[in-house]
């Protein structure tokens, strides 16, 4: 993935943009829908519900656990 900043980054604002590299699919419970989960190097999770036509229908994220 090709990274375009206008600011200047923190180190953990590029990890998290990093993951976005790294994307789990799976079917949802109403196919043809899936949902792609990002998991952030401090365990934050971002699902995205995506129908047949490319349309991001839902987006879920999930807090850090409180253990961070």
């Amino acid at each position: 993935m090709k990274i375009t900043s206008y600011v200047q980054l923190t180190a953990a604002q590029e990890k998290t943009i990093e993951a976005l590299e790294t994307v789990t699919v799976r079917t949802s419970l109403l196919e043809p829908t899936v949902v792609a989960t990002v998991r952030t190097f401090q365990g934050q999770e971002v699902k995205l519900t995506i129908d047949a036509a490319g349309v991001v229908r839902h987006v879920e994220c999930q807090d850090v656990p409180p253990n961070i």
